[in-house]
C-alpha cells in the first residue's frame, strides 16, 4: 500500500450508532483501538449519536479506555430527522445514513468509518495513510452481491456497466475534502429520493452509483461477511482483517449469538464495559415492540 505523505498523522476513527446499535459499535471502536500499536500515532475517534442514552454513552466511553489505547473522543449528534422518511427496519438501521453527515460535521482530511457492527482484527494504521489517488474512498468489493448489475440498480438507465465492481460500504476510508467538494452526499440522497425501488441496500445502493470508478478497491479481507466466514464460503474465513455481520446476522440477536464469527464478537464484549452481556428473549421481543408502535404512529 502506497502511503500518502501529504497527510496528517492522526488517525481518525468513526462509527455511527443509537442505543439498538451502541454495543455493536463499542466493539467496532474497541477492535479496532485494541490492534493499533502502542505509541503509534495519534487517534481521534467520532461517534455519531443517533440516540444513546447517558449510561450507554457512559459505558461506550469506558470500553474505549479499557483498551489502554490513547485517545480522544468525541460525541456528535447529526439531525436524524432528515433520514426518517428512507427505508429502515427493526433493527433501527436509520443510523447508516448518519454518515452522510459527516461532512458537515468533521474538519479532517481523512477519516476511517465503520458500520456497527464489525470486528477489526488488524492494525488499520496503513490504510489510515494510503494513497486514494484520484478515488475519493477506498473500500472492499461486495463478494456477496459483486457487481453492479446483481444488486438490481438502474444499470441500464444511468449508463453504468452492470459488470462493474460493487463496493461494500460499511468499511470506508474517506477523502472528507473531495468528498465535501463533489456533494457526495447530497447526490447520495438525490439518488435515494429519484431511486426508492432501487435502492435494495439503501445508502450503500446510492454510493455505488454515485462513486462509480471513483473507488480503490482494498482486498477482500478488508470487509468479510461474518456468516460467510463461518461457512468458509466464497473464500471468506474467521482470520479475515475484518468481520462484517451484515444484514439481519446480527450476533447481538438471538439465534445469531452462536458460531466462529459471534465468538470472534462476543471475546471483544467481555473486554468492554458490558462484560457477559449476552441476547435474551425478553429484551429482544419489547425492542420489535417498540420498532412496531413506531411504525404505527408514522401512518
Amino acid at each position: 500500500m502506497k502511503p500518502s505523505v501529504a497527510l496528517p498523522p492522526t488517525i481518525v476513527l468513526c462509527t455511527a450508532c443509537n442505543e439498538t446499535y451502541a454495543l455493536g459499535g463499542t466493539v467496532a471502536l474497541t477492535s479496532a483501538l485494541r490492534h493499533l500499536p502502542a505509541g503509534g500515532a495519534p487517534v481521534r475517534v467520532y461517534v455519531l449519536d443517533g440516540g444513546m442514552r447517558p449510561r450507554t454513552w457512559a459505558r461506550l466511553a469506558r470500553s474505549l479506555v479499557t483498551t489502554g489505547r490513547k485517545h480522544d473522543l468525541v460525541r456528535l449528534k447529526p439531525e436524524m430527522g432528515r433520514f426518517a422518511g428512507l427505508p429502515q427496519d427493526w433493527g433501527s438501521s436509520v443510523m447508516t445514513y448518519a454518515r452522510l453527515a459527516l461532512p458537515e460535521l468533521v474538519d479532517e482530511q481523512r477519516l476511517i468509518y465503520l458500520d456497527a457492527d464489525m470486528v477489526v482484527q488488524a492494525d488499520l494504521t496503513p490504510l489510515a495513510h494510503l494513497h486514494l489517488g484520484d478515488a475519493m474512498v477506498a473500500a472492499a468489493p461486495d463478494v456477496v452481491t459483486r457487481t453492479l448489475g446483481n444488486e438490481g440498480l438502474p444499470v441500464r438507465e444511468l449508463g453504468l456497466p452492470p459488470d462493474d465492481p460493487y463496493l461494500q460500504a460499511g468499511f470506508l476510508i474517506i477523502d472528507l475534502p473531495r468528498w465535501r467538494q463533489e456533494k457526495v452526499s447530497e447526490r447520495v440522497l438525490a439518488y435515494l429520493h429519484a431511486w426508492p425501488k432501487h435502492a435494495r441496500y439503501w445508502d450503500q445502493s446510492a454510493l455505488n452509483v454515485v462513486l462509480h470508478r471513483r473507488w480503490l478497491a482494498l482486498p477482500a479481507n478488508w470487509n468479510m461477511p461474518a456468516w460467510w466466514a463461518d461457512e468458509g464460503r466464497g473464500g471468506c474465513h474467521l482470520d479475515g482483517e475484518l468481520l462484517h455481520f451484515v444484514g439481519p446476522h446480527k450476533p447481538w440477536l438471538l439465534g445469531h449469538d452462536q458460531g466462529g464469527s459471534a465468538g470472534r464478537f462476543f471475546a471483544e464484549v467481555r473486554r468492554t464495559a458490558w462484560g457477559n452481556w449476552r441476547p435474551n428473549r425478553l429484551r429482544q421481543t419489547l425492542k420489535y415492540a417498540k420498532y412496531r408502535l413506531s411504525q404505527l404512529f408514522r401512518r
